[in-house]
């Protein structure tokens, strides 16, 4: 099975990721949107798992939440990865100290599970389209759509499984560990 842990969307930030994407889809000439329902923001992508990893891989997330707060993130900018002539499209999220000691807690707790390393830095964002190729330049679409600054609550972290069902790549959510409480 394909996993990766991440930080799950709740419904009132989706709407609002989703119209921001609708927006975007006007001002492309193609580009495979991401679904709705699959809005989230990765932590670190496992890619092939076997069943027998998931309890270390819940393991590492319990040890992470045990140490990480609840805190809010909050929603920039509208931002794009150049592929060659296409992009993947995005909205990013602030940096902040606590999504900082939460990514690298996850990494230092999954390397103690004998999983490796996310081998890229931590770049949050959550990716509204992927071969996206827009009328005109990024640019342009950057100063015509406007992305609230929405604040994401993140209490919990979650274990996904990428899934796919005919044409529809779905993210099926496999094991969600709470994060300490706010005192």
């Amino acid at each position: 099975m394909r996993t990766f842990i991440g930080i799950g969307i709740k419904e009132d930030v989706k709407e609002t990721l989703f119209e921001v994407q609708q927006e975007c889809k006007q001002r492309s000439k193609r580009g495979n949107f991401t679904e709705k329902d699959n809005f989230h923001m990765t932590l670190h992508f496992l890619g092939e798992t076997r069943a027998e990893e998931i309890e270390d891989l819940k393991q590492a997330m319990y040890e992470t939440a045990i140490r990480t707060k609840q805190f809010t993130m909050t929603l920039n900018e509208l931002g794009m990865f150049q592929r060659g002539e296409t992009g993947v499209l995005w909205v990013g999220v602030e940096k902040s100290k606590a999504l900082a000691y939460l990514f690298e807690g996850l990494q230092r707790s999954l390397t103690r599970q004998g999983f490796a390393r996310e081998k890229k830095k931590l770049s949050p964002h959550i990716t509204l389209a992927r071969q996206v190729v827009p009328y005109g330049s990024f640019a342009q679409m950057q100063k015509a759509v406007s992305v609230e600054q929405k604040q994401i609550e993140v209490d919990s972290i979650t274990l996904f499984e990428s899934v796919r069902i005919g044409a529809k790549l779905i993210y099926r959510p496999l094991f969600i560990q709470e994060l300490k409480e706010r005192k």
